[in-house]
């Protein structure tokens, strides 16, 4: 019975597969932002939007994480910015946040900076397990070493540098936001997710 339900609806999922590989190719661009100051400095910046449906079937009881004062501070920038640019400001989710801070808390663990996990995993299968329903979503990673030059301001601008980040920053339809910070004092990682 289950398989049924899985074929009737694998035509859209293929399609929406297909824009989400489309999505990602383009937006896997990585941006280094040296500082006069410090040339071995960098910040590392990356950004994925893509339109996808989600199967509502499924009731989870969703996990919860608060913003600290950094996040806080990401979380207004980008707000602000996209104000200024005649968009609404976005609400903070406490869920978004839970899974802004494991993505983070992966990458700084695990070594990696990508939209991919090692399994091949992304931000939409967090969406999906932790019970968020959206229609679109994207999320914009950043990276910095050392960790001191990572302030919020220097994510924002980097992500305001790269076409594809702040493009998606400034996405329409976009109501909620979360973000999720870790620093282990070499190395500072910010992800910023979004959903309608």
């Amino acid at each position: 019975m289950a398989f049924l339900v899985i074929r009737g609806k694998m035509k859209r999922y293929l399609k929406n597969s297909i824009l989400f590989i489309l999505a990602a190719a383009v937006t896997l661009l990585v941006i280094s932002v040296f500082m006069a100051a410090d040339p071995v400095s960098a910040i590392e910046v990356k950004g994925a939007s893509v339109t996808q449906t989600q199967d509502n079937t499924a009731v989870v009881l969703k996990p919860q994480a608060e913003l600290n004062a950094y996040e806080n501070a990401e979380a207004a920038l980008i707000n602000e910015y996209r104000v200024a640019s005649g968009l609404n400001a976005m609400a903070y989710e406490p869920t978004l946040t839970y899974i802004a801070k494991l993505r983070s808390q992966d990458l700084m663990d695990r070594n990696y900076f990508s939209h991919y996990t090692p399994e091949g995993t992304t931000v939409f299968n967090l969406f999906k397990a932790n019970g968020i329903k959206y229609k679109i979503g994207g999320e914009n990673l950043g990276q910095a070493a050392p960790a001191k030059i990572g302030s919020p301001e220097a994510f924002l601008n980097a992500w305001k540098n790269s076409p594809a980040h702040n493009a998606n920053m400034l996405r329409n339809g976009y109501n909620y936001i979360g973000v999720g910070m870790v620093d282990n004092g070499d190395r500072i990682v910010v992800t910023t997710v979004f959903t309608n």
